[in-house]
């Protein structure tokens, strides 16, 4: 759905649902969907670098300032409406979908900045469960409508952090920075790296007129894909304390690299020393993407991607078999230049580096050869990176006051 739609469409429901009071602002943010060029979780997990893009889906929040210490919250997306009280935010598994903005509220009252009350709407045209960070973009565009209501704007880099700790905190589940830092620091036609350390943006050009960013949802979910993430995890954990044997002033996985690392990993068992490569080479793929992109090398930029989900693959050994499939389909594609699996792995999507001019014709086979190799028919998106969470132009008149 364009954005403009979907910024006419809450816009009109914030209206319809509240009302539109003169002497009270409406702010209208929208957040982009966040696509994983490159690192990702397990490179975050070691401190390392991850290279991201902001994605053609979106989410858009309405929001506007209450004095009554209460939250209003309607999602079209889910026909729900709740209310709470801010003095007493917690954790309702029944609120579902509503506990990311709850989160946002209840970390952002405990900063400082009182909101006094807030009543929002939420739209969003992002396909489910596709690895394109929903929650982080409900979650940012919720805190980025908190800085504009407010008198006292947190950071950017504050805002991600607060971001991240509603799903590792407020909801105790698997949280992670690279998601809402994508959101919040994405740039039209460019792409942005994450430093899980400094948390400063890098920006690289992106030619959006002629190549594209192609998602491809696999349609696969494994059961243990959760389980076997954890133990990849673990798994850092020891090897960490086993490098630190020939290299001992590492502080993370993320600081190997160079000499010193090709002499210790001779002395680690080879299956241990598989996982430990794909950390520690993605961290320095995802350097080589800066000077690829800077030369405008996009032949180069797709060899990477295809080597990066290679090594998830025959390293990190966290694919499956639909997973496979798919990536001989797309890249047996003329004008894909590289493909690479998004997520944790174990099913999920793959994003693509497509030439613009083949992209139509892409989709329409990759559907077609995917249907008749796993009978499964994929969800496929074409994105060209975009502006990350924002305020954006109101494009319905308030109704005037009488």
């Amino acid at each position: 759905m364009p954005l403009e739609d979907l910024i006419k469409k809450a816009q009109s429901t914030f209206l319809h649902q509240y009302g539109g009071d003169p002497g009270r602002r409406i702010t209208l943010v929208a957040a982009p969907s966040r696509l994983t060029l490159l690192g990702g979780e397990y490179t975050e997990a070691v401190d390392g670098f991850s290279l991201l893009a902001g994605g053609n889906h979106s989410v858009v929040v309405a929001a506007q300032r209450r004095s009554d210490k209460m939250a209003f919250i309607h999602s079209l997306s889910y026909d729900e409406k709740i209310k709470v009280s801010l003095a007493t935010l917690k954790f309702d598994r029944a609120d579902g979908w509503a506990n990311y903005p709850k989160g946002v509220l209840y970390f952002y009252e405990r900063t400082g900045r009182k909101l006094e009350g807030i009543q929002m709407v939420i739209t969003s045209d992002m396909p489910e469960d596709m690895g394109l960070g929903t929650s982080a973009a409900i979650s940012v565009a919720t805190g980025v409508a908190c800085n504009i209501l407010g008198t006292n704007p947190l950071d950017d880099a504050t805002l991600v952090k607060l971001c991240q700790r509603v799903e590792s905190q407020f909801m105790t589940m698997r949280g992670d920075h690279f998601s809402p830092y994508g959101v919040k620091f994405a740039k039209k036609d460019q792409l942005v790296l994450f430093d899980a350390r400094s948390f400063k943006p890098e920006y690289m050009p992106f030619d959006s007129q002629n190549y594209k960013l192609v998602v491809v949802d696999s349609g696969a979910r494994k059961k243990e894909r959760e389980e076997e993430f954890k133990k990849r995890l673990e798994l850092f954990g020891q090897l960490l304390t086993e490098i630190r044997k020939y290299v001992p002033k590492v502080i993370s996985l993320r600081d190997v690299g160079g000499e010193a690392y090709e002499t210790a990993r001779k002395n680690i068992d080879i299956i241990l020393r598989k996982r430990l490569d794909h950390v520690v080479y993605e961290n320095q793929r995802v350097k080589r993407a800066k000077d690829l992109l800077v030369k405008q090398d996009y032949e180069g930029f797709g060899r990477l991607l295809s080597e990066s989900h290679d090594s998830l693959a025959d390293k990190l050994k966290v694919t499956c078999q639909e997973v496979d499939i798919l990536t001989q389909v797309v890249r047996s594609q003329p004008g894909c230049l590289g493909s690479r699996m998004m997520g944790i792995g174990w099913g999920g999507s793959v994003v693509c580096l497509v030439r613009a001019a083949e992209s139509a014709a892409f989709v329409d086979r990759v559907r077609g050869d995917y249907k008749k190799r796993v009978n499964i028919s994929p969800k496929v998106f074409v994105n060209e990176p975009q502006e990350g969470a924002r305020e954006v132009e109101a494009v319905v008149s308030a109704p005037a006051s009488t």
